[in-house]
């Protein structure tokens, strides 16, 4: 098809969204395992703290409960990344999306792939923490956060280049 002119824009923009899929497929597997890691480490802590644990899960913000937290937040994130917009426009769609609209929505989503791979390694460090020494250093908190942090505001720079390029394909056609 790539040879037929006619089709040969039709498959490069399909292979791109197929691209798409799969580093927002990846980056999805990387988030779901930092969130059983980060959930296998606050079920470790809780354990290994034995009767201390109940005072300290009292706590506000207490480091045990923050963990929990944080692994929930991942598995939501992987979620929302993995069924995040592909940048697909049938024919009867007025969304219409250039390849270099894709090529754009692939810099946006390798940027996550960074990221989400920072956020497995703090969370393997973690957990390794925890089953080596029963705590964890919880300065590594600022780094799974700013991570996570980062990876909401590319999805949300994702959305907002998606919406923005529709509503310029949608002006244009007008």
């Amino acid at each position: 098809m790539t040879l037929v002119p006619v089709y040969h824009g039709y498959k490069k923009r399909e292979l791109l969204r197929e691209d798409d899929r799969i580093v927002r497929s990846h980056v999805a597997d990387v988030l779901r395992e930092a969130s059983k890691n980060l959930q296998l480490a606050a079920e470790e802590a809780t354990r290994r703290l034995g009767s201390q644990a109940w005072s300290i899960l009292q706590q506000p913000n207490n480091p045990i409960e923050v963990l929990s937290n944080y692994g929930r937040r991942v598995y939501s994130i992987a979620g929302l990344v993995e069924h995040l917009e592909a940048g697909y426009s049938p024919g009867w769609s007025r969304l219409r999306v250039k390849e270099e609209d894709l090529e754009k929505l692939m810099e946006i989503d390798n940027e996550m792939i960074g990221y989400s791979h920072v956020v497995l390694e703090t969370s393997k460090q973690i957990l390794g923490q925890v089953r080596s020494q029963g705590w964890f250093d919880t300065r590594l908190i600022v780094t799974l956060n700013e991570s996570i942090d980062s990876i909401e505001r590319i999805v949300e720079e994702r959305r907002r280049f998606l919406h923005g390029s529709a509503e310029i394909a949608v002006e244009n056609e007008a």
